[in-house]
């Protein structure tokens, strides 16, 4: 039994420790899955679907039940002077009808099915605004997952200092002891460890902050074991997509020239069928005095031959809108355009820094190693090789934070693209 459990002991370790790795990626799905709003897309598709069905229903017949009782004034009285009697009968002053009325469209001059365009572009345009929150979401999630990584990076060459440190202690400690070194330089040193602890105390408060906000956006808890993996660079070619809101603009468009098209579904002429079948006092025979059943069915057309021009403004509306939204998305590209090439230069930019840093470090490392050796005999004070190996500490934490930037401004391109 002891062996089965340090079996699956074995098998199962290297899985957990896999499972705290955490990547770009995942942190990316994970907040998208959690963000209330993503349910939204689905929801706005459900909304269309029903308002289109609401509108389809249209072309169903009406069926409408009425009734009417009234009583008037005057009736139309028949004094004829005939040579022979005759019994007219008398119009009665109340009147009694109940009704069932039944209409269908026949001919509607495309006006449901313009509004059915126009409910799909809307959906679609809700859609594509909740893509836009989305990807901000993924711009916040990557700004917070770099910031980490440069944390992480930090603490990680601070640690080194420490243990560099304290290999420098044990020298100045010796010295001090062979009489070779101050006691006033021991003091020096020990300060710059307290410093080094306290750099490493609000780096690892300012990463626990940011992996807080991190799990609150992914739903889960982000433990101080997780390890953050660093993103591999991208394949801009195999990458495929635009900024959301490109596709925004394209359907405000389209939504705007579907508007036009309604309008001149407005100007077309309608047919519509209609019956009616009734009961009432009196019925169709309006000199009747008694209850009579009556039935009616025929054709109606309408066709608003004239508007006063009213279908042509609203038109020229639309289009003076078409215009400022192609105005807005002109502005936007400019923008982008603007921020690709800025972007580009930064990644230039850290790429000649990191050429720099290497043969900085390179050379601080050696005169940190010269002023190491005057330390040992008591050429020198602790003050001044603790300045030296600070100004190397400097470079190399330059130096690798810079590598992660290097990372994080190539995915700060491809997302400016929309490509990410």
């Amino acid at each position: 039994m002891r062996r089965l459990f340090i079996s699956l002991a074995i098998i199962f370790f290297p899985v957990c420790l896999k499972s705290q790795d955490l990547q770009l990626q995942d942190c990316i799905r994970e907040s998208l899955i959690h963000n209330p709003l993503s349910a939204n897309k689905e929801l706005a598709i459900q909304i269309a679907e029903v308002k289109k069905r609401i509108i389809k229903s249209a072309w169903f017949p009406s069926l409408d039940l009425n009734g009417q009782a009234t009583w008037q004034s005057d009736v139309v009285v028949l004094n004829l002077d005939l040579p022979f009697p005759v019994n007219f009968p008398k119009i009665p002053k109340d009147q009694y009808r109940i009704t069932t009325d039944i209409s269908q469209i026949i001919y509607d001059g495309g006006n449901i099915k313009n509004q059915q365009i126009l409910e799909d572009i809307n959906s679609d345009l809700s859609v594509q605004e909740l893509e836009i929150k989305e990807f901000e979401l993924k711009q916040t999630v990557e700004d917070l997952f770099f910031a980490i990584l440069v944390t992480e990076k930090r603490v990680e060459v601070l640690d080194l200092m420490a243990q560099s440190l304290k290999h420098t202690i044990n020298q100045v400690e010796s010295g001090v002891k062979n009489g070779i070194l101050s006691e006033s330089d021991l003091p020096v040193v020990l300060a710059e460890q307290i410093k080094i602890d306290q750099q490493l105390i609000s780096l690892k408060g300012l990463k626990l902050r940011a992996a807080n906000t991190l799990g609150l956006l992914m739903g889960k808890e982000i433990t101080p074991e997780t390890h953050f993996v660093v993103p591999v660079d991208l394949n801009e070619t195999s990458l495929k997509g635009e900024r959301p809101e490109l596709q925004v603009f394209e359907l405000q468009d389209n939504m705007l020239e579907a508007r036009k098209t309604l309008l001149n579904a407005q100007l077309r002429p309608r047919i519509m069928a209609f019956g009616q079948a009734g009961y009432g006092k009196p019925g169709l025979n309006f000199m009747g005095d008694k209850w009579d059943p009556y039935l009616l069915v025929g054709l109606k057309g309408t066709w608003n031959v004239w508007d006063w021009g009213k279908v042509q403004q609203q038109k020229e509306s639309l289009s003076l809108n078409q215009r400022v939204i192609a105005n807005q998305q002109e502005s936007f590209t400019i923008q982008i355009t603007q921020a690709e090439q800025n972007q580009q230069l930064v990644i230039n930019e850290i790429n000649a820094l990191l050429l720099k840093d290497g043969e900085l470090l390179s050379n601080r490392e050696k005169v940190t190693v010269a002023y190491s050796s005057r330390l040992t005999n008591g050429l020198i004070t602790a003050s001044q090789f603790i300045n030296e190996w600070t100004r190397e500490q400097e470079v190399r934490i330059n130096l690798e934070v810079r590598k992660i930037e290097l990372i994080s401004s190539a995915y700060k391109l491809l997302s400016i693209k929309g490509k990410y």
